[in-house]
């Protein structure tokens, strides 16, 4: 299968890892030594738990009750692979051509792995797309899913107190801001059947006006209800069981 052209300044290609690991995409910058760029790995996800440490991460908390969710802003699939361990059936899309080209590798090696594939059970489907086209045009239809997960780039602080993974500042020099965020969540809100949830840094400013927030660690999810609501939420506050009445989900 071709490549997309890679973006200026980097080099998409594909690497021969030793005899033990297959061959893998990476997305590196010019000069940089082969191996030493970004790849999708989702075997990097120990998850030894299994479904049950899959489902006490904040983002499977973060979308309830649902049962299928598209994960908006894909990525390298890593809130898609957790939730896929969760159990829920998830469509993963990226509009980034070189990123999906990253992700759709790392999901095939990870199909290939008997611990990965028991673990997500063939339950990411991905697609390269604009998620805020893909979701308007499924409004109000039964391909509608029952939450959306959003990760935006947003534009970096000004002020950092340690430098960014290497992935994320490749990924934020690859894809740039996301300054359409506020069209996907208008979109998401408009197609998702029970809630939508947006993936901020736990200092990170509210981006809007949430109804409640799922804590965790160093992320929390801002989340709406859908226009749906068939969740068996109360109609009167749009919580669910373990959503907190104050609007706030504490639980680590």
């Amino acid at each position: 299968m071709s490549l997309p052209e890679a973006p200026p300044g980097f080099v998409l290609a594909r690497v021969d890892a030793d005899g033990a690991s297959p061959p893998f995409l990476e997305l590196r910058r010019e000069g940089e030594r082969p191996g030493k760029g970004v790849r999708c790995d989702l075997a990097a996800f120990s998850l030894r738990g299994g479904l049950s440490e899959a489902r006490a991460m904040p983002v499977v908390r973060a979308m309830g009750s649902a049962r299928t969710v598209v994960d908006a802003t894909a990525g390298l699939l890593g809130d898609a692979f957790l939730l896929a361990a969760a159990g829920l059936e998830v469509t993963a899309i990226e509009r980034s051509a070189a990123v999906h080209a990253l992700a759709a590798d790392g999901l095939a090696r990870a199909l290939c792995d008997a611990r990965i594939a028991a673990l997500i059970g063939g339950r990411i489907e991905l697609l390269h797309a604009d998620a805020r086209e893909w979701l308007a045009a499924r409004i109000g239809t039964a391909e509608a899913p029952d939450a959306v997960l959003i990760d935006p780039m947003f534009p970096p602080k000004r002020k950092r107190s340690a430098l960014p993974r290497k992935e994320m500042a490749v990924l934020r020099e690859v894809v740039g801001s996301d300054l359409d965020a506020a069209e996907l969540l208008e979109a998401a809100r408009r197609c998702a059947r029970m809630r939508v949830a947006l993936k901020r840094g736990d200092d990170s400013s509210t981006f809007t006006t949430p109804e409640w927030t799922v804590g965790g660690t160093t992320v929390r999810f801002d989340v709406w209800r859908g226009v749906g609501r068939t969740d068996g939420a109360d109609g009167a506050t749009g919580l669910e069981v373990g959503d907190r009445a104050d609007g706030v989900d504490r639980a680590p």
